[in-house]
């Protein structure tokens, strides 16, 4: 059914649909075993996307605490090397083809230590004991409850969602640090997830802010990135050494020009209190038929 709403009734049987397909997704990857680099990072994504959808039925599922746990624990069993890799891509993006030696040294020592921790994996164990716990998950799913029916499942939990993404940018807006920074590009991915389930009630008014909301994410996701590597080479740097200071210089304008352009794009979907967003996606699932 994809990942989206199709229907106005049987949302609970939607929900477990969608989260079962998802799931099944996984295991197929996880089972083919193909490139393990795109395997990991498709499994990752099939996790958030199940996270973000538990997060929206949050509020009427008893259950999603445990659940919720369940996944981030399988996803975070990729997060090291995953991580690793991310650090060695985040800064040869960076870097122009003219490059110090400071700045060498230092892609050079983050690519040994993703292809260590790569080599430290163990990638069949680890892909046989996901299939274990996405094949548990998935046993589970048909039995979700939820104590509320209709649209109630889903838009309470939309609007606690959308409330914090505006909190959320506040904060950032007024102390654009790295951990601020990070809670909001958390809040702003669950926002974006959210809105792809609610497409199909009103695809022609939210395709388009999807889009936004997409890129608003990635603009996020390498300010989160670019944050962690400069956490890493101060961790590891000598004081006084003027290669690195230049590259964190130049992390510093990036991120600066990064969180200038979050911040424009971000405001448009920040102006509408949440009880007003829910009332109008109240109104859009009425046109699921």
């Amino acid at each position: 059914m994809g990942y989206a709403f199709s229907k106005a009734s049987g949302v609970a049987d939607q929900v477990r649909e969608i989260a079962a397909e998802q799931i099944d997704k996984a295991l197929d990857l996880a089972r083919a075993a193909d490139d393990f680099d795109e395997t990991v990072h498709s499994l990752r994504k099939h996790c958030k996307k199940l996270r973000a959808l538990l997060k929206l039925v949050r509020p009427a599922f008893d259950t999603y605490g445990d659940e919720n746990a369940a996944i981030r624990s399988i996803a975070e069993q990729f997060s090291v090397a995953r991580d690793a890799a991310v650090m060695v891509e985040t800064i040869t993006g960076l870097l122009g083809p003219e490059t110090n030696t400071a700045e060498q040294h230092v892609r050079t020592r983050l690519e040994e230590r993703a292809g260590h921790l790569r080599s430290q994996v163990g990638e069949a164990a680890l892909l046989e004991n996901t299939i274990k716990q996405f094949d548990a998950l998935r046993e589970r799913v048909n039995d979700w409850k939820f104590s509320a029916s209709g649209e109630d499942i889903v838009l309470p939990g939309l609007k606690v969602s959308y409330s914090r993404f505006r909190k959320d940018y506040d904060l950032a807006r007024h102390d654009p640090a790295g951990e601020v920074m990070h809670e909001w590009r958390k809040a702003a991915k669950a926002h974006w997830y959210h809105m792809r389930l609610f497409e199909k009630a009103a695809p022609g008014v939210l395709a388009a802010p999807i889009k936004e909301l997409d890129r608003l994410g990635e603009n996020l996701g390498d300010h989160h990135n670019l944050t962690v590597l400069a956490d890493w080479i101060g961790a590891g740097a000598s004081a006084g050494d003027e290669g690195l200071d230049t590259l964190r210089k130049t992390i510093a304008r990036r991120q600066g020009k990064l969180a200038d352009e979050s911040f424009a794009m971000a405001r448009q979907f920040i102006v509408e209190k949440p009880s007003a967003l829910i009332d109008r996606f109240r109104g859009y699932w009425k046109l699921l038929e």
